[in-house]
């Protein structure tokens, strides 16, 4: 009898791949019950159990079989489209059979490609032709294929299965036909059924995550950790510090049942208190997936580093752009040996993308991709239905991406039954009430404004004046032995503040977003010991840094509260001053309201020092009006065109756009200094990806333009370089050329 296989590389046979995949199955089964219900059609898993069991068939082709065995010519067709055929032994009513049907036809390639390259009806169409022509080569494998149809009922987990071995080609049926096309003109019709819904949706994603995992040698999903709280006080313990009970406010969201709203100063422990409400909302079965939510790379790294000390490595991943990058970083640093680090990195990656580990800190973008219908968007719509996601520091993106979020969350809560916890130290009260709207109803949580007052920390001071007057009395506290903390609207401005200041520190550092990734991770590392750290925004929230003073260029009331936390941050100091300047760069109004700026500076004339209970009261005046015109307009048009944009996203068909829209989303090209175009072509050609990335750094769209226009960008193995001076202290002066140009 032959042995059919369904891998060659190492060899699997068709047997053994259909049990590997089935065993992810029933885990997925038990730790995600939910499912069902989400889906809306109660028999959800036995429906995934025909999908999975019979999702490889067609793999018994002559053709098939010959390739993996090394034939001199490709086979040329896809096996998933002979799978389908035997969904007609399935005792199921036709709408059941339809979803099995299109989940396999398309677990590997998806509607449009199969519509494109691979069709099968009309009968005049070529492709019927070849179709007859394929499903012909299963015969001569038809006893070794029959024996595997009947182990189909032996596999089946309950009493009664409902699928019956086809004994011969007789009846076979074209699943391209019956399944594919009538749910394609359906779709092109606006006849929508339950299978361009929640249905469909879970049943694809959850079939391609059964087949991945397997064949990444998976055979479970992890669950959730059981009583999180006890681990997070071990956590604690485990630090040399005496547990003494959770506070009042940390106490309250471990008893929230459902959504959450939370609100607690910088360092008060707010992201205890968020995996305490998502321990207190997890399932019984644990496989809830937890999903924490920030804006900024480097304090997803921090919050990935921290959590993975709590959680453990193989259930907790890492996504936003860099991740790739961070984790070969510190596989490294790990003495693993740079080609160890990549494959390692590779296959963590790998099942970081699939539903297999239940807790990811990530960017908001990261969740955003379903919703463009990019490749895996089932699969990632299968992971967050149910889930319990944790939005720190929310107040943090601009109107467009605060519009594209909050569609996403109410989309996430109407359709999939995910859950929120929006928590931050600075939230205008309009934007709470956006959000409270969007989730429907919610739980506030917020520390009593007498706990508030013991986090106060901070003397505000108002200088008449710009950034660079301030230097004199900077330089004069530096001498004094004091950590300075410097912060600029502009890169330019901040490298400009820098030259003078930084003669006079022991350990100075510059950080914003122009420096290329291996400097930016040696500056972050260097943090701690430096004694002055004049940045831009990307101080505000991504880093667990602490200082004596802060010298800030004004900007509105929420980036300048994030700007004071990175001041007397644990509250261990005396009240600490923060001085903001009057006056702001030229720039200034491209980046921030200038009416909103006064507002703030207004807001801050009568205080001194600057009691936490007050802050609330201080963000509201300044935002007593929700946005402004402009940043309304802008809000208002993203959410209609994302609303109607998302009419577009259903199962079974990536959305061909997808790969060029997303990009969009972070208004910034990726660009290597001219002076490393050796190095990072190098490791291009070595196919060193990672150690690539080492190079690359970030300027805006307008940059880019402006850059492109003078001559000084161009291309080279599909990377942007860009000529103008780089050092490894001051990161890209995108004004001043760099010394190879002439």
């Amino acid at each position: 009898m032959t042995e059919l296989l369904a891998k060659s590389n190492p060899p699997e046979t068709l047997v053994e791949h259909t049990e590997n995949c089935l065993s992810v199955y029933f885990s997925m089964r038990e730790t995600m019950p939910f499912l069902a219900e989400i889906s809306g059609e109660p028999n959800f898993f036995d429906h995934l159990f025909y999908t999975v069991a019979l999702h490889d068939f067609g793999k018994a082709a002559t053709g098939f079989q010959e390739q993996l065995q090394s034939a001199p010519e490709p086979w040329n067709y896809r096996h998933e489209i002979l799978s389908a055929g035997f969904v007609v032994g399935v005792d199921l009513p036709p709408l059941a059979k339809q979803a099995i049907g299109l989940a396999i036809l398309t677990h590997h390639k998806d509607i449009q490609i199969l519509r494109d390259r691979y069709p099968c009806f009309p009968p005049h169409n070529p492709g019927f032709e070849t179709w007859q022509t394929k499903i012909a080569e299963l015969e001569p494998n038809w006893d070794a294929l029959m024996q595997i149809q009947e182990q189909v009922d032996l596999w089946y987990p309950g009493e009664n299965c409902r699928f019956t071995p086809l004994p011969s080609l007789d009846g076979f049926i074209n699943g391209y036909k019956d399944f594919l096309v009538p749910y394609l003109n359906d779709f092109e019709d606006r006849e929508l059924t339950v299978l361009h819904g929640r249905y469909g949706m879970l049943l694809r994603g959850c079939m391609i995550a059964c087949d991945h995992l397997a064949s990444a040698g998976r055979r479970k999903i992890y669950r959730a950790l059981n009583d999180l709280g006890g681990y997070l006080r071990r956590q604690i313990e485990q630090k040399g510090r005496t547990f003494r009970g959770w506070d009042e406010f940390q106490d309250a969201a471990a008893t929230t049942s459902g959504h959450l709203m939370l609100s607690a100063p910088t360092g008060s422990g707010k992201t205890e208190a968020a995996m305490l409400w998502s321990d207190a909302n997890e399932s019984e079965s644990l496989g809830q997936r937890v999903f924490y939510v920030l804006p900024y790379t480097a304090s997803i790294n921090a919050m990935y580093d921290r959590l993975l000390n709590l959680v453990s490595e193989d259930r907790i991943g890492l996504l936003h752009g860099k991740a790739n990058y961070f984790l070969y970083r510190s596989m490294v640093d790990k003495e693993y040996t740079p080609d160890e680090a990549r494959v390692e990195t590779r296959v963590t990656q790998n099942l970081t993308r699939k539903i297999y580990r239940p807790y990811k800190v990530l960017t908001p973008f990261q969740l955003l991709k379903a919703f463009f219908g990019m490749r895996g968007f089932e699969m990632q719509f299968a992971e967050m239905a149910g889930g319990l996601f944790i939005f720190d520091e929310i107040h943090a993106y601009d109107p467009h991406a605060t519009a594209l979020i909050l569609t996403m969350v109410e989309r996430l809560r109407q359709d999939y039954g995910s859950q929120f916890c929006i928590m931050t130290a600075t939230m205008p009260k309009f934007l709470k009430e956006m959000f409270a709207d969007a989730i429907g109803e919610i739980a506030e949580v917020e520390m009593s404004p007498e706990k508030r007052d013991q986090f106060t920390r901070h003397r505000v001071r108002l200088f008449d004046g710009g950034i660079i007057d301030t230097i004199p009395e900077i330089i004069e506290q530096l001498e004094g032995g004091r950590r300075i903390l410097v912060v600029c609207n502009t890169v330019k401005q901040a490298q400009t503040v820098f030259e003078p200041l930084r003669l006079s520190a022991t350990n100075p550092q510059l950080l914003h977003s122009r420096f290329i990734l291996r400097d930016r991770e040696r500056i972050e590392r260097e943090l701690m010991e430096a004694d002055l750290l004049v940045g831009t925004q990307a101080v505000e929230v991504s880093l667990d840094i602490d200082f004596d003073a802060l010298f800030t260029e004004p900007a509105p009331i929420d980036a300048l509260i994030q700007r004071f936390g990175r001041v007397n941050r644990r509250g261990e100091k005396n009240i600490c001053d923060v001085c903001i300047c009057r006056e702001g760069g030229e720039s200034d109004k491209y980046i921030y309201s200038p009416e909103r700026v006064q507002q703030t500076l207004n807001a801050f004339a009568e205080v001194d020092i600057l009691y936490e209970s007050q802050v609330q009261n201080l963000i509201d005046t300044v935002y007593g009006d929700g946005y402004d015109p402009k940043e309304q307009e802008t809000f208002n048009n993203a959410r209609t065109l994302f609303n109607r944009h998302l009419r577009n996203i259903v199962p079974f068909i990536e959305e061909a756009s997808g790969p060029e829209e997303f990009p969009k989303l972070f208004e910034s090209v990726e660009v290597v200094p001219s002076d490393y175009e050796n190095e990072f072509l190098r490791h291009i050609d070595a196919k060193e990806f990672y150690e690539a990335m080492a190079y690359i750094t970030s300027i805006s769209e307008q940059q880019f333009a402006r850059l492109h226009k003078e001559g000084q960008l161009y291309k080279q193995e599909g990377q942007w370089f860009v000529r103008v001076r780089y050092s490894s202290e001051r990161g890209l002066a995108l004004d001043e050329l760099a010394e190879n140009v002439l």
